[in-house]
């Protein structure tokens, strides 16, 4: 099984002591992340490649990034699948870092209750599938490996060395001691009326003493549950304890994007709304009907759930270990008949990371774009992308071409606010609030 090193991303443990092997331990971790010059500090999803279908996110809201309360048990729902069906246990630990996802110079202990290491439940074989995987599904924080602070946190899930890390993802963890307010329109910045949405927030701090909010207070921002969108503003002013992150030159502006273009494989082998036939080779074939890029095209509302994906499989009530692995076959017109674009497809699915079996190659005799995208069967919705670097080395997936950017298309935008306070030596999330450009999400996955 491929492992991730801590030597590149996290440094080895300074210390760590076993009393036995049911007794309290103490380890350090150390974060090294590396990034490019860009505007914002962004997470990074890291996965070996036998784990699919990852899905973490608050119980009871599929469509919502992974912000839960500190203190609340059990509240982050945690499931992957392996492809290596491993049965085996795994364990898994808790890495605080500040508000630019850099590890905070805190000891474990400082900011774990309990054990500094958990155990995932065994994980359960799959039913009657042509892929073979085993799937594992829990429920975290527990109270013997619990964060005690606010702040960003990454999931480490391990083996037996946590150096050698199978997942990595980002969780953030909150007070709610502030109070947000905000508001989402179509951008100031006249070179962006068209296609951006911008998001301007206050934050009433009445009740918190803070030393120097321009430089004590930041705010995050996050479209769709998508890090690779990920934005941080400092304070504009401050007034009578309202901090204004009002800007006007773009700084709080987001390409609007496009309605989600979307695959529903439940009920193999009959074909559904975009799916014009099935064909059983090694795994099942799904062929999603021809597409074009939607760049140039005007905007047409439709109800979705901005990338949402769901694992389904008709008349049964353990998709979870009964769905299969299919292979949606997705085709995208060239209208420019260069073929010069590097282009890849992206959503919840995926955590709209980058990695080339997502990727869609250029076929000369079709004239087209096309790609085998391994996914579990379900409701799934994605958009075809094309990876921009405008923000240094941290990835921006570019859309103008594929799909087009609206500034009327719907959008929700999680808003985190933190604040470093004086004396401590870690970043707090003091607030969270999720807005939506049109009051509701649309489509619900539930």
């Amino acid at each position: 099984m491929q492992r991730y090193k801590l030597g590149s991303e996290l440094r080895s443990f300074s210390e760590l002591y076993f009393v036995n092997k049911h007794c309290y331990f103490f380890f350090t971790f150390f974060l090294f992340l590396v990034y490019g010059k860009c505007q914002s500090f962004r997470p990074e999803i890291i996965s070996i490649d036998d784990f699919k279908s990852i899905e973490i996110y608050p119980i009871g809201d599929p469509q919502s990034a992974p912000i839960i309360s500190l203190n609340s048990i059990k509240s982050l729902h945690v499931s992957f699948d392996d492809f290596s069906s491993n049965t085996q246990s795994l364990n898994y630990t808790w890495i605080h870092c500040d508000r630019n996802w850099k590890q905070s110079p805190l000891m474990s202990s400082e900011y774990l209750n309990g054990f500094l290491e958990g155990q995932l439940p065994i994980a359960e074989l799959c039913f009657n599938t042509y892929q073979p995987y085993s799937h594992v599904m829990t429920s975290l924080p527990e109270l013997n490996c619990m964060p005690r602070i606010s702040g960003n946190y990454y999931l480490i899930i391990y083996e037996q060395d946590p150096e050698d890390f199978l997942l990595r993802y980002p969780v953030i963890i909150v007070e709610q001691l502030a109070e947000i307010h905000g508001s989402i329109h179509r951008t100031m910045n006249m070179d962006q009326r068209g296609t951006h949405q911008e998001i301007d927030i206050t934050a009433d701090l009445t009740n918190i003493s803070v030393q120097n909010p321009f430089n004590d207070i930041q705010l995050s921002i996050i479209q769709n549950r998508n890090w690779t969108s990920l934005r941080s503003l400092s304070p504009r002013f401050l007034r009578n304890g309202i901090i204004d992150f009002n800007y006007n030159n773009g700084e709080n502006s987001f390409a609007g994007g496009n309605i989600f273009r979307f695959a529903d494989s439940k009920n193999i082998p009959i074909p559904s709304l975009r799916i014009r036939k099935f064909e059983l080779k090694e795994l099942w074939v799904a062929n999603v009907m021809e597409e074009k890029p939607r760049g140039i095209d005007p905007f047409l509302f439709q109800d979705d759930s901005r990338g949402g994906y769901v694992i389904r499989k008709q008349s049964s009530n353990q998709p979870e270990t009964e769905a299969d692995y299919i292979l949606l076959d997705i085709f995208l017109k060239d209208i420019e008949n260069l073929g010069d674009r590097k282009l890849y497809v992206i959503g919840d699915f995926n955590q709209y990371k980058m990695n080339e079996n997502y990727r869609l190659f250029y076929d000369s005799n079709e004239k087209a774009y096309r790609g085998l995208i391994k996914v579990k069967q379900g409701y799934l919705e994605y958009v075809i992308a094309e990876p921009s670097y405008e923000f240094g080395e941290n990835i921006n997936w570019d859309l103008s071409w594929t799909e087009g950017n609206h500034w009327q298309c719907p959008n929700y935008y999680d808003v985190i606010i933190y604040m470093k306070e004086w004396g401590k030596r870690y970043d707090r999330a003091i607030a969270s609030k999720k807005f939506y450009t049109n009051g509701n999400l649309g489509l619900s996955l539930d």
